[in-house]
């Protein structure tokens, strides 16, 4: 796997690192991982480089601000370099900001001289990629979802809807009292440690992150999806234990809500988990043959 390490300051200071594969192609895919992720743990993110540099396909694995579970992260002023406080590690990031981390990526991209960008996540990814191609398409030519995740979902059949209801209460209790940044209790930590506020926001059914309801097809947030008129590509793990109530109701739901169905591609990979342990080879395959679709 050859490439560079490299790093961007966002708009607010916030200092992030990434591996860079570049390959002197107008074309890259933009790699934002998952909830706590980070850019180099998974191995299909290797495979994927390596696939990619002999197609003459530039690839970027970059770390955002929710990087980790606590993260100590640079952040520059005018004063000079410190430690960013709120609002970093997977525990405490708000998707707000993540507007900021992927601007600052692809403002590095153009740099480079990339014209089209494909958006690819992982888990959380893909949300924080199609809030942007939402707010901002410039540039973007396509999105790749691996396992997008629906947290809200995991949390109500894991608990029960009563219990959820409660659960519920509970959070949007401890934001009005002032108590967002505080750690919402163990028991709740499904995925890690995190703050009420940065729970809220995608573990909650009306959070501004829940934006794949598998559950509920009738939730106001699958807008985001079915307002994007571009390429797509979806892949799940068949044995993913997240992806609540299943993979194939969850495949199903998600070709449902997209406004050109035409232009979304979907796989399931059997056996495969959420991060495709043991069978990294396949998501890479499947974004490979997905590229030679629209990009070849």
């Amino acid at each position: 796997m050859k490439g560079e390490l490299v790093k961007v300051i966002t708009e607010d200071g916030i200092e992030l690192v990434g591996f860079f594969s570049e390959q002197r192609s107008d074309l890259a895919v933009l790699h934002t991982h998952g909830t706590a992720g980070d850019f180099y743990t998974h191995k299909f993110i290797e495979t994927e480089v390596d696939v990619l540099s002999t197609k003459n396909i530039s690839f970027l694995s970059a770390n955002n601000r929710g990087h980790d579970v606590y993260a100590s992260v640079r952040k520059h002023t005018k004063d000079g370099v410190g430690w960013a406080g709120k609002g970093v590690g997977g525990a405490f990031e708000t998707l707000n900001d993540s507007y900021k981390d992927i601007d600052a990526w692809i403002v590095f991209l153009k740099k480079r001289g990339v014209k089209k960008i494909i958006l690819q996540g992982h888990s959380l990814g893909p949300v924080k990629n199609i809030l942007y191609a939402n707010k901002n398409n410039e540039n973007i030519v396509g999105l790749v979802h691996l396992s997008p995740q629906n947290d809200a979902g995991l949390t109500k059949f894991t608990f029960g809807e009563e219990k959820y209801k409660q659960i519920k209460y509970q959070i949007k209790k401890a934001i009005a009292e002032g108590r967002g940044e505080e750690l919402i209790p163990s028991e709740l930590a499904l995925i890690c440690p995190m703050s009420y506020q940065t729970f809220s926001e995608y573990f909650l059914d009306d959070g501004i992150g829940n934006l794949f309801s598998y559950e509920d097809p009738d939730n106001k947030n699958w807008w985001t999806l079915s307002s994007i008129n571009l390429p797509q590509l979806l892949v799940f793990g068949e044995n993913d234990g997240y992806i609540k109530p299943s993979v194939q109701t969850a495949e199903k739901v998600f070709r449902e809500k997209v406004a050109n169905k035409s232009l979304l591609t979907s796989k399931i990979i059997t056996n495969a988990n959420h991060s495709f342990v043991g069978y990294e080879k396949k998501p890479t395959d499947e974004i490979l043959n997905w590229l030679k679709k629209y990009y070849s």
